[in-house]
C-alpha cells in the first residue's frame, strides 16, 4: 500500500490510539470511542439533517436526534475498518460503506445490515466513494493503483472504468453536480484527474494540483466553484477543475483533510486540518482559527440550521451550534463497551455505566490537549504537514 495516504493514515492512527488509549491524555470533554477514538467520514441524511452516520475504524455509528444519542450498527460490517461512507440521495435508506481490507458494503436499510457488494471489484482495499445524484443506482468507487469502478445498479456489479493513473491510490471520488458525465478522481501523490466522458478518458489540470495529495473535493452549486482540500492547503477552481489557485492566507496548517461550505451563505467556509479547525467568511480568500489541537478528518453542517457544525477527530465527534465559535464533545458508546469517565483534570477516570447508546455530552472548552506522540506502526511514512515559510 503506498505511504503517505490518508486512508492507511487514518487506519494507523487509530490503532495507534487503541494501544494508547489507557495512557493519553485529554482535554476536558473528549470521550473515547471504545478502544480507539478516530471517526474517519461523516455522511448526512439529505432527507432528515439530524441523521447522521460516523464512520469509524471500530465500525459505524449512526444519531437521528443531532448527536444527542449514538446507536452502533452494521451488522456483517463491524469487523473492519470503515474509510469512506455515502448516502444515496434519490434513496436515503441505501448507504455505501469502503473498508481497507473488504472492499465495498451496501445497506438498503439506514445502516442496520450490510452485505459485501464486490461483484466486479478485485480491490480489497477501497478508499473512496460517491453516489451520483443525477441517476438512482449509480455509484463510483475509488482504489488502490488509480482503479475507478462504477455501478448502475445499486452496488449489485461494478464496471472497472479506464484508470487515471496506475501508480498511486484513488482517494476521492466526485461527481459534477451539472453534468452526471463529469467526474473527478483525486489520487494521493499525483493531484486530481477529471474526465468529461464518465471516466473513458481522463485529463489532469496543469499547476499545482497536477501533483501532490487530494483528500477532498468539494462544489459550490450557487457559483459553480470547486475547492479541494490538500496536503499543500485549500485550492480552488472557477473552472470546473481545468485550472487550480491556492486559497491559504491565515492558514497555519496547510494540510486541509476537509472542507465544507455554509449552504445559506456561500461566502461562509469551514476546513479542518491536522491542527485546527477554520473559518472562512470571503469564499476561503482568508482563514481564521477557531480551535487548535485537533485532527479533524471531516466535517458536516446542518443545511437546515447552518449554525450547526460537526467535526470528525481523532478522539470522536465534537459539535457546534454556534457556527464554530463554542464546541462541545459527544459521547458515543459502542455496544458492549463503557465510555470513558473524565475527571476533573480531563483524564479518563475509571469506566463508567454506558451501553450502546448514551446521551451525555460536556462542554468542549478551547484547550490544548496533552498528547503523547503514538509509535508509528512499521512501514508507514507520517503525512507531509506543510506549514507556511517551512520547506
Amino acid at each position: 500500500m503506498s505511504a503517505g495516504t490518508r486512508q492507511p493514515l487514518l487506519a494507523a492512527l487509530a490503532l495507534c490510539l487503541a494501544m494508547s488509549a489507557g495512557a493519553q491524555d485529554q482535554g476536558p470533554g473528549f470521550v473515547l470511542q471504545g478502544e480507539g477514538g478516530l471517526v474517519t467520514a461523516f455522511a448526512l441524511d439529505p432527507s432528515s439533517p439530524s441523521t447522521i452516520y460516523a464512520a469509524t475504524a471500530r465500525g459505524l455509528y449512526k444519531t437521528t436526534d443531532a448527536g444527542a444519542s449514538w446507536k452502533r450498527l452494521g451488522a456483517g460490517l463491524r469487523d473492519h475498518s470503515l474509510l469512506a461512507v455515502a448516502v444515496d440521495p434519490l434513496s436515503p435508506a441505501t448507504l455505501y460503506a469502503t473498508t481497507d481490507t473488504g472492499g465495498i458494503f451496501r445497506s438498503s436499510d439506514g445502516g442496520e445490515h450490510w452485505s459485501e457488494a464486490n461483484a466486479g471489484i478485485s480491490a480489497r482495499y477501497v478508499g473512496a466513494v460517491a453516489v451520483d445524484p443525477h441517476q438512482s443506482g449509480s455509484v463510483y468507487a475509488g482504489a488502490e493503483a488509480g482503479r475507478v469502478f462504477h455501478s448502475t445498479d445499486g452496488a449489485a456489479t461494478w464496471q472497472e472504468l479506464t484508470p487515471p493513473t496506475t501508480h498511486v491510490a484513488v482517494t476521492v471520488i466526485a461527481v459534477d453536480p451539472k453534468t452526471p458525465t463529469r467526474i473527478y478522481a483525486g489520487t494521493n501523490s499525483e493531484g486530481v484527474f477529471w474526465s468529461a466522458d464518465g471516466g473513458t478518458t481522463w485529463l489532469r489540470p496543469s499547476g499545482r494540483l497536477s501533483r501532490g495529495s487530494v483528500w477532498n473535493l468539494i462544489f459550490d452549486r450557487a457559483t459553480g466553484e470547486m475547492f479541494a482540500g490538500t496536503h499543500d492547503g485549500l485550492f480552488r477552481s472557477a473552472d470546473r477543475g481545468v485550472s487550480w489557485f491556492n486559497s491559504n492566507k491565515g492558514l497555519r496548517s496547510w494540510n486541509v483533510l476537509a472542507i465544507a461550505t455554509d449552504p445559506a451563505s456561500p461566502d461562509t467556509m469551514y476546513a479542518g486540518t491536522a491542527a485546527a479547525i477554520y473559518k472562512s467568511s470571503d469564499r476561503g480568500q482568508s482563514w481564521n482559527e477557531l480551535k487548535t489541537d485537533v485532527y479533524v478528518t471531516a466535517l458536516a453542517i446542518d443545511p437546515r440550521k447552518p449554525s450547526t457544525l460537526y467535526a470528525a477527530t481523532q478522539l470522536g465527534v465534537i459539535k457546534s451550534e454556534t457556527s464554530g465559535d463554542q464546541w462541545k464533545a459527544l459521547r458515543m458508546a459502542p455496544q458492549g463497551a463503557t465510555a470513558p469517565a473524565l475527571s476533573s483534570d480531563g483524564r479518563p477516570a475509571a469506566a463508567a455505566g454506558g451501553g450502546e447508546e448514551s446521551g451525555a455530552s460536556e462542554s468542549l472548552p478551547n484547550l490544548p490537549l496533552k498528547r503523547r506522540t503514538p509509535a508509528r506502526p512499521a512501514g508507514l511514512s507520517p503525512l507531509p504537514v506543510r506549514t507556511p515559510g517551512r520547506a
